[in-house]
């Protein structure tokens, strides 16, 4: 093979890779982009949950079914945006939930009035 074939053959190699490399950056900044977006989202059904709330209270409207529809949904984001972060769904909050429980258990424990 001559040095120019070699040449080419590695020219074309490493233009291969720098293509590969910026299909994963491409990639990586869309994703980016579709999870900030899915936060967004979020915070405007948080948003969103709060008025609702805020007109239940100040209000004589039920509004139970608003709420858990929301609710829903914001979950549902959650779910799809552990998906796109490639995280498990269902492992994400469980945890963190057990472990202020404990914490809250240990905290409010109440003393006898006589065990002093």
């Amino acid at each position: 093979m001559s040095r120019f074939n070699r040449f080419c053959a590695k020219a074309r190699r490493a233009a291969e890779r720098v293509a590969d490399k910026a299909e994963e950056l491409v990639d990586s900044a869309a994703r980016s982009v579709k999870i900030k977006s899915l936060e967004m989202r979020i915070d405007e059904k948080y948003e969103d949950l709060g008025r609702v709330i805020y007109r239940d209270l100040h209000t004589d409207e039920v509004l139970e079914e608003e709420k858990l529809e929301l609710i829903a949904a914001i979950d549902a984001l959650y779910d799809e945006l552990a998906l796109l972060k490639g995280e498990d769904p269902a492992d994400e909050e469980e945890p963190a939930e057990d472990a202020t429980t404990a914490a809250e258990e240990d905290g409010n424990e109440e003393t006898p009035a006589g065990a002093e």
